[in-house]
């Protein structure tokens, strides 16, 4: 998270703080927000289903992973347009309900809470046109909460998975006006999973039980509409 912020910093400084006489101030600048609509597809390691933590006093405990392959989460972001450049901040998060298959089928629904942030520049070819089409990459920190899905001798307890991720972004920009748009993006994340969070065992580092990470690809499509000022 503190990569984060101080990419956040660094942008902000980038585009806010250059001086009047710099070649840069030159360039057309204008921001944006745009919200839109995600179908999110994902395959991975979570899907072996299940590992194995020792909690605080020492006792072992199975987090049972969700295998539910799609969901939707609403899209949201806000940026800024450098001329043919683009800098945004991007934020998603949906609950929804997921399944479990190693909890017996009368527990195997559970619900679940996803939410990602992120980084994201793109290079959009045919600037200043009204359509354009951007390929660029992003990095984010995401979240994956899930309710009872933690067993042990004692009950069932939540757990948070804990990632980050690199991202291949294309996205299509088609302006209505000078200041409305619609919007479309694919964008692929390859999300390694690097902690769990557990009532009974805290955060474990996957390190600490010999898995070096959780890896998960995640595809979501998205359509949506941003305005431009």
């Amino acid at each position: 998270m503190k990569k984060i912020l101080l990419a956040i910093t660094l942008l902000c400084s980038a585009i806010f703080a250059q001086p009047e006489d710099s070649d840069f101030s030159y360039w057309p600048r204008s921001y944006f927000a745009s919200i839109g609509f995600n179908v999110i597809a994902n395959r991975g390691d979570l899907f072996q289903r299940s590992m194995k933590v020792i909690d605080k006093d020492g006792d072992e405990e199975i987090v049972n992973l969700p295998i539910t392959k799609v969901f939707v989460a609403p899209d949201y972001n806000l940026g800024v347009n450098i001329r043919e450049f683009t800098f945004a901040l991007s934020f998603q998060y949906w609950s929804y309900t997921g399944t479990i298959a190693n909890l017996p089928d009368n527990l195997n629904s559970r619900d679940m809470r996803y939410w990602r942030f992120g980084l994201e520049a793109t290079y959009n070819f045919f600037y200043p046109e009204f359509f354009q089409v951007g390929v660029g990459l992003g990095y984010s920190f995401s979240k994956l909460s899930t309710e009872n899905n933690v067993s042990n001798a004692d009950g069932y307890f939540n757990s948070e998975l804990n990632g980050s991720a690199i991202a291949l972004v294309t996205q299509i920009r088609y302006f209505i006006t000078d200041n409305f748009g619609l919007t479309s993006s694919m964008r692929i994340y390859e999300n390694w999973y690097k902690s769990v969070h557990t009532e009974n065992s805290g955060t474990v580092d996957f390190h600490d039980v010999d898995i070096s990470y959780y890896w998960q690809t995640y595809i979501a499509i998205s359509i949506g509409a941003m305005v431009q000022f």
